[in-house]
């Protein structure tokens, strides 16, 4: 899900790094609570974004591939 396919991870890093920043500047939050927001943006949202953005599309959001030769009742 983060890849290069994923159109999210860019503007999610970008908004994550921004976050990081003003929670520097802004407060005294540890390093611990930054980092964990910074991951959060942008390791989390950017695939739960396209998990429900193919939801709403109707487009399948599962990663499972399916061997349309293999018999599922063998």
């Amino acid at each position: 899900m983060i890849s290069a396919g994923n159109p999210y991870v860019l503007p999610s890093v970008l908004v994550g790094a921004a976050v990081y920043l003003a929670l520097s500047v802004l407060t005294d939050a540890s390093v611990l609570v930054r980092v964990g927001v910074l991951v959060a943006i942008a390791g989390v949202v950017p695939v739960v974004v396209n998990r429900v953005v193919g939801v709403v599309r109707g487009e399948d959001a599962g990663d499972v591939e399916v061997d349309p030769a293999v018999d599922p009742e063998e």
